[in-house]
């Protein structure tokens, strides 16, 4: 197909929820240890879901009667960025990744370079063939999303081997800005109980079509994206 697929990492290949359930589990243990407090992930994991996404850690220190000082929180997050995460794959990720797809793969994703890398490495992405893949904070905290270097990195890679490019992503704040100025197709996946919010700032925020599971990233479907409109018109 000549047509390189190039995905994001969190909501996109797993589901982002998991690793936040992971992440609370060892800071749980750790508070255990540390604290000597009980019931941190339950309070956590709760206020979670209620949609307290600032500062957890702190409100939930303050719930449960513990001190929330600064030194205690910040040991608390380094916990919780370098711990081995137990997460896996969605299954339509692993199908798609698995299947006769005719693409070309690679790989970009924001966030903490260590915290990033852990969770390539729980979910097995060595084994499927992703070239490059790119944690952005390799070059520091300017060239996450929505910098275009690594998208220019990605074509620099596929010169070549490719000439058409999408990019599969979750975040519309950030992910589809730089890729649509390249000339990229995009794909928004709309994940259930997914962490960011799914409506775009502005329309050129927008990705070309939404899918709701990898499932509907049919090779049809993407030779479809580079159609002329009004392919990229539908939602």
């Amino acid at each position: 197909m000549n047509i390189t697929i190039v995905f994001d990492l969190d909501d996109t290949l797993y589901r982002e929820c998991d690793y936040v359930r992971s992440g609370i589990r060892s800071v749980d243990v750790w508070v255990q240890w540390q604290l000597g407090v009980y019931g941190f992930a339950g309070a956590a994991t709760r206020l979670w879901n209620a949609g307290h996404r600032e500062r957890l850690f702190d409100t939930t220190l303050a719930e449960i009667g513990a001190a929330a000082d600064p030194a205690t929180i910040a040991a608390m997050v380094a916990v919780y960025r370098d711990h081995i995460p137990r997460i896996r794959l969605a299954a339509d990720a692993r199908a798609f990744l698995t299947g006769d797809h005719g693409c070309g793969l690679a790989l970009i994703s924001d966030g903490f370079g260590v915290t990033q890398r852990r969770k390539a490495g729980a979910l097995g992405l060595s084994r499927y063939g992703f070239d490059p893949v790119i944690f952005t904070d390799d070059w520091g905290r300017a060239f996450w999303k929505p910098h275009r270097r690594a998208f220019e990195t990605v074509e620099t890679a596929h010169r070549g081997r490719s000439r058409r490019f999408v990019y599969v992503a979750d975040n519309p704040a950030k992910d589809f800005l730089a890729p649509r100025a390249l000339g990229w197709a995009t794909v928004q996946i709309d994940r259930a109980r997914a962490v960011h919010s799914r409506t775009p700032p502005s329309d050129a925020h927008r990705a070309d079509i939404h899918i709701r599971s990898l499932r509907e990233l049919t090779p049809r479907r993407v030779e479809e994206l580079f159609d002329p409109a009004p392919m990229r018109l539908r939602a």
